[in-house]
């Protein structure tokens, strides 16, 4: 019986006993079985509560919507099953209808689909392809059991094919009968076919090339002997025992497995060391590149086998994520796949007869064999063409749909508009603009997890992002889609607070490689003065091939300190017009005199002058203000600050790019001004994209997409690796200089054995809020866990990638270990703080404990107790200032509005990352953190810390100091 998408299956013992046991085995996998039945042989007593037909029927539930189990397990004919999977009509229409006439409801959008086109193409695709892409019969064609003796059902078969795609044709013609039948239409499909009749077990592939000794049960289940439990790592009755367990684990779908190796550093049971990873990822491309058929040793059953990096460009696309894409991805050639394995055979035939996950380029259409997606549009806005439209990509739908919705695309949108479908499409220019904001010289990469950039606490791994030789690639990657050119350009702050290869050197390797990236206009700001305002006019902005805007630094006779206020570009016949402007507190972050003759005056009416002056005089039909404003608070979306200030009162603007506070930004104001911002140093880019119609000069639509630029998977630029490579050489005598020495090895580890250092005190967080202390001379300093990096002292085994001499003395710091524990390129900021902020501060530290967590704090200048057993938010009992000598022995701390201290703390820190307090508005930047420590390590020459009980954890539950 059946009703909606739920079938209730009565069946009689009696006339189903040859086959319970198949329904037994598709069932289970895939319902909640009755424990009664589940577990019962069928000579046995079967009865339950309800009686068995009544178990049955409440127990197995499933979708009718062409649901292959029944058919696959012979309980049900193939026309039971296309009845079935055509019933998905009747209940979906009546949801819509009673959304849409009932309820009201009358959508900007309405996203249709069914699944029954994929679903039948599984079941009948191979079953009506008389041969394969090789030429060769088909065992299958017409003939389900390949018994020799054709079943006579291929133009039923071939029906049911179609009838499925007559089911999509009534979807699509119902909500265009619900909306009126004058909606713009777009009718995809999200992948193609292929027939398949064989199976390839992934699982037995990996044991009998020998990465795993079993072999694996299911899709992305370890290798595990059945009823065990992977072991953990290392043996627990045996530390230097090796690690033990799968090696790897395979995750397929269709045509394509993904295979992730279980790595140590990676996973707390992981088993591969970190440098054996390229030999077992060799083993496992040998053995699919090997991979034969026994029937068909003739056939290529593999495509292509690709390391995970690889899949950045895959027939042109970009399938890659740092993090979650296997470690060796193998791509099988039609008629095999690797859904519906034989356990215990390498390759064997299956009932799932058409299948996806082919490479993307795959086409041969006198063999059923396509893997391109459908794209039709038509309707409003659609211009009519005689000839089909080339390229078309599945990214380019969306933001085609938001254009023609006038509402902003994806927020990471990596496609195109559309122009050549839309009716006028060919008065349409694009200006395109790609931001790079507060670069701060990050020429060399940083790392970062994939999945949260903020999440420095986190296990995950870390992988290389930005950095000026992997920038410029993802840059060409936009500039080359852009139809009517780019321009590049950051916010100011491109130098200043810059890692050494850039800061040794004045910086002016920061402005040489932005040449090379192409950069075409900067703004200034409060960092373009660290050294003076000489330095800026004198030195770097005559050696950058761009210019400087800025229309609010001025001299008492009104001479500016940048190159021009404003640039014009011309875009195919649309004119841009970039205006610069500066923050007004540069004199407050700057040190007395930096500006020279020069004053910051107020941006906002001058942004509005020259606005207008540039619409009247040059004829710019795109005005876009960019410069040294953030945003402080709030969400990327509905964001606050002084950049949204400054877009909600000019004039004249289109669009505001804003620099400064490291905050990702893509809103529309009240006003229609587009603002964006995006994270610092290189690790996220903007690509800003304003329409102007040509034949009225106006700008007609607005959107703007944020990028992370992962170097997995990207060859840098070898120009510029070549440069930095030089400039390596250069430092390497520098980075290589020991400055000091320690009278103990000062770990990375904390006091309680925590190897990140995340749970408790440890020395070399007492070493660098020490540094950042006394350099500034603030009562107290906190940083963060997550962000000390590395042991600081040299390794006692030499390591040819460090900076440690291989004859260095036991304990030596090199200027390359301090760049090893702050790799970051972090900066300290100082702020007056009230008690209530600092015990806040405190108490955020600790929320998280007793689960590891980067932002756990490491202090100096106090000491402070926390009840782990307390609620988050109120679990610092006590806090008292560090004596001279270091202990825990001065007056208490006033943790009160009352009374207000001096902090020294991280940028990161002071702008809310790690959930601290934001004091960002009222914090002074300062220097580089690691310069910071280097100085405070040379002037003492040897250092001697100690474990001072700065940090104490009391109630059950605490870890454990070790002795």
């Amino acid at each position: 019986e059946r009703a909606g998408q739920t079938a209730g299956f009565y069946l009689k013992p009696i006339e189903i006993s040859p086959d319970l046991s198949q329904f037994r085995l598709y069932y289970t996998s895939i319902s909640r079985p009755n424990a009664s039945f589940a577990g019962c042989d069928y000579a046995a007593d079967c009865a339950s509560p309800l009686g068995f037909e009544e178990t049955l029927a409440a127990d197995f539930p499933t979708a009718i919507a062409a649901d292959f189990a029944p058919l696959e397990a012979r309980l049900i004919d193939e026309e039971t099953y296309v009845e079935q999977g055509l019933m998905w009509e009747d209940a979906h229409a009546a949801y819509l209808r009673h959304i849409v006439e009932d309820l009201g409801v009358v959508p900007d959008l309405l996203l249709l689909g069914t699944p029954v086109t994929d679903e039948f193409s599984h079941q009948f695709l191979g079953l009506v392809s008389p041969t394969g892409m090789d030429g060769d019969d088909n065992p299958y064609y017409d003939d389900l059991n390949a018994d020799g003796t054709p079943d006579g059902l291929v133009e039923q078969r071939e029906g049911y094919i179609e009838d499925a795609y007559a089911l999509a044709d009534r979807t699509l013609t119902l909500g265009q009968d619900l909306l009126g039948g004058e909606a713009t239409t777009f009718a995809t499909s999200d992948h193609g076919f292929a027939p398949a009749y064989y199976a390839v077990n992934a699982g037995l592939a990996l044991q009998e090339a020998g990465v795993n000794e079993v072999e694996q049960s299911g899709n992305c289940r370890a290798a595990t002997p059945p009823g065990e439990e992977p072991a953990e790592t290392p043996a627990a009755e045996d530390e230097d025992a090796p690690p033990t367990g799968p090696r790897a684990k395979a995750c397929w779908a269709g045509g394509t497995v993904q295979i992730y190796l279980n790595v140590v550093d990676r996973d707390p049971t992981g088993v591969i060391p970190e440098e054996e990873v390229d030999a077992v990822r060799e083993q496992i491309v040998g053995a699919f590149e090997g991979l034969r058929d026994p029937e068909h040793p003739e056939r290529a059953v593999v495509a292509r086998v690709m390391t995970g990096e690889a899949l950045r460009d895959v027939d042109g696309s970009d399938s890659l994520h740092p993090s979650r894409t296997g470690d060796v991805v193998v791509v099988l050639n039609p008629p095999y796949q690797f859904d519906a394995a034989t356990p215990g055979e390498l390759i064997a035939p299956s009932e799932f007869f058409g299948q996806h996950g082919y490479l993307p380029e795959l086409v041969d259409l006198e063999n059923n064999v396509n893997m391109h997606a459908t794209f039709l549009a038509a309707g409003p806005g659609i211009a009519p063409s005689p000839e089909p439209v080339a390229g078309v990509r599945a990214i380019d739908v969306a933001p085609t749909v938001a254009y023609l919705l006038g509402i902003p695309g994806p927020r990471n949108a990596r496609g195109q508009i559309l122009y050549g479908i839309l009716e006028g499409g060919a008065d349409l220019r694009e200006v395109t603009i790609l931001d790079v904001s507060d670069f701060h010289g990050q020429i060399v990469p940083l790392e970062a997890s994939a999945d949260d950039l903020d999440d420095e606490g986190s296990d995950n791994p870390s992988f290389g992002v930005g950095g000026a030789a992997y920038l410029l690639p993802w840059l060409d990657l936009y500039r080359g889609e852009a139809p009517h050119g780019t321009i590049t350009i950051a916010g100011g702050d491109s130098i200043g607070a810059t890692p050494p290869i850039s800061a040794y050197f004045n910086d002016t390797p920061t402005i040489e490689l932005m040449n090379a990236m192409g950069f075409g206009a900067d703004a200034l700001g409060n960092h373009n003065f660290d050294v003076s305002a000489e330095n800026q006019t004198g030195t770097i902005a005559p050696l950058a091939e761009y210019p400087f805007l800025s229309v609010n630094i001025r001299d008492d006779d009104g001479n500016l300190a940048a190159d021009a206020p404003s640039l014009t570009v011309d875009f195919d016949g649309a004119t841009l017009a970039l205006v610069g402007f500066s923050n007004l507190d540069i004199p407050n972050l700057t040190r007395p005199g930096a500006l020279g003759p020069f004053g910051v005056e107020d941006p906002i009416p001058l942004v509005s002058e020259e606005a207008a002056r540039v619409r009247t005089e040059e004829g710019a039909q795109v005005v876009v203000a960019f410069g040294h404003y953030g945003a402080t608070a709030g969400t990327m979306t509905d964001p606050t600050g002084p950049l949204i200030d400054l877009a909600d009162r000019v004039t004249g603007v289109d669009a505001v790019i804003g620099d400064h506070t490291n905050f990702s930004v893509a809103t529309t104001r009240p006003n229609g001004v587009l603002v964006t911002e995006n994270r610092s140093k290189g690790v996220e880019f903007t690509r800003m994209r304003l329409v102007v119609d040509l034949t009225t000069g106006e700008v007609v639509y607005k959107t703007a997409d944020l990028h992370r630029p992962w170097n997995v998977g990207v060859t840098p630029d070898p120009a510029i690796q070549a440069r930095l490579d030089e400039l390596n050489a250069e430092l390497q005598p520098i980075l290589g200089t020991q400055i000091g020495e320690a009278t103990v090895a000062i770990p990375r580890a904390d006091a309680c054995g925590n190897e990140n250092g995340r749970t408790c005190e440890s020395l070399v967080g007492n070493v660098v809020t020490d540094a950042m202390r006394t350099t500034y001379g603030t009562d107290v300093a906190i940083t963060n866990s997550g962000g000390l990096r590395a042991d600081l002292t040299c390794p006692a085994a030499d390591s040819p990638d460090d900076f440690c001499a291989p004859d260095a003395p036991a304990n030596a710091i090199t200027r390359g270990q301090v760049l090893g524990v702050l790799p970051f390129g972090n900066v300290v900021s100082t702020a007056e703080i009230t008690g209530t902020e600092l015990k806040a501060s405190l108490e955020n530290g600790v929320a998280a404990m007793p689960e590891v967590a980067g932002a756990f704090p490491q202090v100096s200048g106090l000491c402070f107790s926390y009840d782990i057993t307390a609620a988050p938010g109120s679990r610092v009992t006590s806090a008292v200032r560090q004596a001279e000598d270091g202990s825990c022995t001065e007056e208490a701390l006033d943790l009160t509005d009352a009374t207000t201290y001096t902090l020294a703390t991280n940028d990161f820190m002071a702008a809310g990352g790690d959930d601290y307090p934001d004091i960002s508005e009222r914090a002074t930047t300062r220097d580089l953190m690691d310069r910071v420590t280097e100085d405070y390590i040379a002037a003492q020459g040897t250092i001697a810390p100690e474990i001072q009980g700065r940090i104490t954890c009391e109630g059950d539950g605490c870890p454990v100091v070790a002795s």
